[in-house]
Formats: C-alpha cells, sequence, structure tokens
C-alpha cells in the first residue's frame, strides 16, 4: 500500500464531562490508541478484546472512523452503538454500519450536532440492570446478545445472527460492487444473502467478510 496515514489511533475528546470522568475517559481513549498500534502484532493476540474493552467507553457518543479497505480510504460516522470482539457498530437513524476491526485506522469523538446528540446513556450503565445481574448473573447474560457480547466478546459473525431475515447492504472496496438483499445466515468467514436477479429469480449469495468493506443493515 503506497499512500499509508501517519496518525493511526483515537484521538482525545474535547467535552464538557465532569473532570473525574474526561480524565478516564482520555486514558482509556490512549490505551486504545496504543493497541490500535500494535493490533498487528501476533504476538499480542489479546489486542483485540482489549480494544473492544476499551472502545466500549464510547458507546452512546457520536464518532468518526477511518478506515482503510484495499489501500483506499473513506471516513464514516455516527453513533457508536456496539463494539464487538472483531467489529464496532455505528447507528445513524434507521440504519446500522458495521466495519471490522483490521479495516478500522482511528475513531475519534465527532463535534456535537443536532442529528446526532453527543452524550446518551451508555446501555451497560443502568442500576436496575446491574442488580439483576449481580443476583441472577447466568440467565440475564444468556439471554440478551448485547450482555454476551460485553462480558465475553462475540463476533460479527454470530452479532450479525440477531438480524437474519432484515434488509442488508454489502460494499466492497469498487464502489460499484454493491449487494443487497435478505440477510439469511453467516458462517465464521462469510455472509449468505437472498438476492432478487431479474433473469434467474431469487438466488443466494455467498460474501467472504474479508472482501467486504462496510456492512449496512436497515433497522
Amino acid at each position: 500500500m503506497k499512500n499509508v496515514k501517519k496518525r493511526i489511533g483515537i484521538s482525545s475528546p474535547t467535552t464538557s464531562l465532569p473532570r473525574n470522568e474526561f480524565i478516564e475517559l482520555r486514558a482509556c481513549i490512549e490505551e486504545a490508541n496504543h493497541i490500535l498500534q500494535t493490533l498487528g502484532n501476533p504476538r499480542t493476540p489479546e489486542n483485540p478484546r482489549q480494544l473492544q474493552l476499551k472502545l466500549a467507553s464510547l458507546i452512546g457518543k457520536q464518532v468518526k472512523a477511518e478506515i482503510s479497505f484495499q489501500g483506499k480510504f473513506k471516513t464514516i460516522t455516527g453513533i457508536l452503538r456496539e463494539v464487538g470482539k472483531n467489529y464496532i457498530q455505528l447507528g445513524t437513524k434507521n440504519v446500522k454500519r458495521y466495519v471490522m476491526f483490521d479495516h478500522l485506522i482511528s475513531v475519534a469523538m465527532n463535534a456535537q450536532d443536532d442529528h446526532y446528540p453527543q452524550h446518551q446513556k451508555n446501555p451497560y450503565f443502568n442500576e436496575k440492570l446491574n442488580c439483576e445481574i449481580l443476583y441472577n448473573f447466568t440467565d440475564v447474560v444468556s439471554g440478551s446478545v448485547k450482555l454476551l457480547n460485553r462480558f465475553y466478546g462475540i463476533p460479527l459473525s454470530v452479532a450479525l445472527l440477531q438480524d437474519v431475515g432484515k434488509k442488508i447492504r454489502i460494499k466492497q472496496a469498487d464502489s460499484e460492487i454493491i449487494h443487497s438483499g435478505i440477510l439469511i445466515n453467516t458462517t465464521d468467514q462469510a455472509i449468505i444473502i437472498q438476492t432478487a436477479k431479474q433473469e434467474h429469480g431469487e438466488t443466494l449469495e455467498t460474501i467472504p467478510f474479508d472482501e467486504i468493506e462496510v456492512i449496512r443493515i436497515q433497522n
């Protein structure tokens, strides 16, 4: 790859948070920055899980993610809704987008605007839910994909199973290559969607994860 960006990592936010909360958030961002820089190091296989935990501090906040796929760079924005074992999920109105860690260059706090409020409640910080987890951990956690992801980390192939039956658009590096249809299933290596092609009627397509830039799902 000829054009490699020098800035890699997560930039520190400018917020109106109380001083203690801001210091804690900044520390998480700095640690995630370091993890992003070493993500490709085969001697540190725990890095993706560490990155997930650090990025979880930004859930509910508007972010700007810079990604690189097959030598092409782009920026996407939205509310960080979820961070999995190997992906982030950004929400914009009625659409959620998935990007894998392998394509992620940096994540930065985005400027506040009217469309995407800067501060939203983190779904994991809920006093009632915390009590339920404390007294009935197994039943509460096993019954929620979000909580399973938070405590153990689930890959994108598993996370997408909750969207089976929904409309999906899959973008590859070339802007002209866009697969659209209904999400049918996933495997460890690929997504299976049902498409409608006029000449052949409905057909199934299998798209490998390593050929995907961004996944868009209609809520």
